[in-house]
């Protein structure tokens, strides 16, 4: 049996889709339980012709049939005759036939998806998996009164609703929904202009130019790898080290965005009623963030060191963030990562505003899992709350494009004086995963673990903010919480490694130490690191456990007291080197293994807008040795100086 088949329980009740469907469809409300008929999709929708008929012709039209009759893990969202029939009458059409084999292709690709998965598993947000077209389509819920109740209805891209859910097929999983998908194929500024709860931020992005960046989505320059190199991948065991794994590419380099957006209620609660009202709270806060800059650039919305451009382009990632992505949701990693009263699940971002980044936290505690916008302080003693992302349920319309979406904000972001020197005034930890756009665009983040995709390897040239030559294989491995890795992921480079990466940007200017988390081991390489050139000290041996005398880590159990513990760390960090972090508490506390350590690369000063580069080089000459990074730590003096001392977590 399948993976999916383990799901299913004696104590779960066990209701069959029979040939008579039409009491689920007039209830208008998805099933609740997982289903096992025994048969595969295509049998399913045979079963039922007079009710997937039309869906069966597409499917076959498209060259799919036979996929949904052999063996896979596929989730199929089917529509239904009365569905596909609305379809064709918007068209003006009166049958399948009347479509094009590349129209019955799209519809086809657009309802399957190459994993299987449970909707009832599934918190609001994107599906976990892109479809056959490689795009998210977006679960919400609504509510709907039938007769005398209120019922909860759940819907994909705001316009399908699902009908019944979560039958296990042989070969995936099955839901059934009332309307054809269309995700939109326009840019992100051609939908966010149909949007009028938010007519004053899309004319700030037109006056300013800054729509115009962000009408990209393939890479034309980006030549598909060949063979099987981006489904089954290659095989590849790293013999120093005795991993196994599977590495696949990327058939294709997508550019992707994501804007946080206040809707025009927003601006009305700050005072701000028009486009001049914005530019005129943009340059307030601006010239003050900016002061040797003030007055300069006032007459030149397209410039980027104008007010109302560095306020735009805060709002906008070169990342495609789906609302339940912003910081990573699987559960188990969830569980693993964090204390929940103690620290957010968090991540960094760098934003289209030159050298400015963008706190994204997600406080799991109470109940909440709704993402915040520079948000500072633990849950249980919240600093600054931050703006908080809406969720798709809570917007009136689809809010993806071809190449993104937007979300909308309950309250104003900018990156003010306030923002650069309080709220940013903490442990930068930037995951591995958000280092390069790349590594989100291409879905390597949150690749799904299995026999054949654990790994992505990624091409030189086409992995942003990284420089290496084609022959070093930088890779991206996702763990989903496994082993003891930050956020369930880590970035390898393998083999005679020579890269450089660049680092996000410092908010103020300040003395900062810069800090890298890896799992020492006996098959990781020595490496020089340099910053902009400069070597940071000597080369780091990633091959030496605490247990080496020239580390000499040693446990908190065998430290005992607080006391000895904290003058311990404080004589560790004098060497440069620091223990784990104590938050990640799932394969065990990264705190108490003796392999989890974190180097102290650097400690200078850094100016917020000056470019600076990690260059990391293999000094022996092995090439099955491995370089690994957990995380980077970018620390102002402030929180590991300062006067509270810095937290374990």
């Amino acid at each position: 049996m399948k993976r999916f088949f383990t799901r299913i329980s004696a104590t779960v009740s066990v209701v069959l889709l029979t040939m008579n469907i039409t009491g689920c469809f007039e209830e208008n409300h998805p099933g609740n339980y997982y289903t096992f008929t025994g048969e595969t999709i295509a049998d399913f929708l045979s079963n039922r012709e007079s009710y997937f008929s039309s869906f069966i012709e597409v499917l076959k039209k498209a060259g799919l049939w036979g996929e949904m009759r052999t063996y896979g893990e596929y989730t199929c969202l089917a529509p239904t005759n009365e569905a596909i029939d609305i379809y064709l009458q918007e068209r003006n059409l009166s049958s399948v036939s009347d479509l094009t084999v590349k129209e019955c292709d799209t519809i086809a690709r657009t309802h399957i998806i190459d994993y299987a998965f449970y909707l009832n598993d599934i918190i609001e947000g994107a599906l976990p998996y892109p479809n056959m077209l490689d795009r998210y389509l977006i679960y919400t819920c609504d509510s709907a009164i039938t007769g005398k109740e209120n019922k909860i209805i759940y819907k994909i891209n705001r316009s399908a609703i699902i009908l019944e859910r979560d039958d296990t097929l042989q070969n995936g999983v099955m839901h059934i929904v009332d309307r054809v998908i269309q995700p939109s194929n326009s840019f992100l500024p051609d939908v966010m202009k149909e949007d009028s709860t938010i007519s004053i931020f899309y004319q700030a992005l037109i006056v300013t130019g800054l729509s115009d960046s962000l009408v990209k989505h393939l890479d034309p320059n980006y030549i598909e790898p060949g063979g099987d190199s981006c489904t089954t991948g290659y095989f590849r065991e790293v013999t120093s080290s005795g991993e196994r794994e599977n590495k696949v590419w990327p058939a294709k380099r997508y550019f992707k965005f994501t804007a946080f957006v206040e809707t025009d209620e927003v601006y009305k609660a700050h005072g701000i009623n028009n486009i001049d009202d914005l530019a005129a709270y943009a340059k307030k806060i601006y010239d003050e963030s900016y002061p040797d800059e003030a007055y300069q650039y006032d007459d030149d919305y397209t410039n980027r060191k104008n007010p109302l451009n560095r306020f735009v382009s805060y709002h906008l990632l070169p990342y495609g963030l789906n609302y339940n992505d912003m910081n990573i949701t699987e559960p188990q990693i969830v569980r693993n990562c964090i204390k929940p009263a103690e620290i957010d699940m968090e991540d960094f971002y760098e934003t289209l505003a030159p050298h400015t980044i963008m706190r994204i936290s997600t406080p799991h505690y109470q109940g909440n899992t709704s993402p915040f916008i520079n948000r500072k302080g633990p849950a249980k003693a919240v600093q600054v709350r931050g703006a908080k992302v809406m969720s798709p349920s809570q917007g009136h319309m689809d809010q993806t494009a071809l190449n993104g979406q937007y979300h909308y904000i309950d309250d104003i972001i900018s990156y003010s004086k306030e923002t650069r020197e309080n709220t940013l005034n903490t442990r930068i930890r930037i995951a591995s995963g958000t280092l390069s756009p790349d590594l989100v665009n291409s879905g390597a983040r949150t690749r799904p673990v299995g026999a054949t995709r654990i790994a992505t390897c990624f091409k030189a040239g086409f992995l942003a903010n990284f420089t290496y030559k084609e022959e070093v294989p930088v890779v991206f491995r996702n763990l989903a919480g496994t082993y003891n890795c930050y956020y369930g992921g880590e970035l390898v480079m393998e083999g005679i490694y020579d890269v450089t990466l660049k680092l996000p940007p410092v908010p103020t200017g300040a003395t900062y130490e810069i800090r890298l988390s890896f799992y020492a081991e006996a098959g990781r390489g020595v490496s020089q690191i340099y910053l902009n050139d400069v070597p940071c000290g000597i080369p780091l041996d990633l091959r030496l456990t605490g247990d080496n005398p020239k580390v000499g880590w040693i446990s908190d159990t065998e430290l005992g007291d607080q006391e000895t513990i904290e003058a311990y760390d404080h004589a560790m960090h004098n060497r440069g080197l620091m223990k784990g972090i104590d938050s990640y508490q799932g394969w065990d506390v990264q705190r108490e293994n003796l392999h989890m350590l974190r180097s102290i690369l650097v400690t200078d000063y850094f100016e917020p807008e000056r470019d600076y580069y990690l260059r990391i080089r293999q000094v022996l000459d092995n090439d099955k040795t491995t370089f690994q990074m957990d995380n980077l730590e970018i620390v102002p003096k402030s929180v590991f100086q300062g006067e509270v001392p810095e937290d374990r977590h």
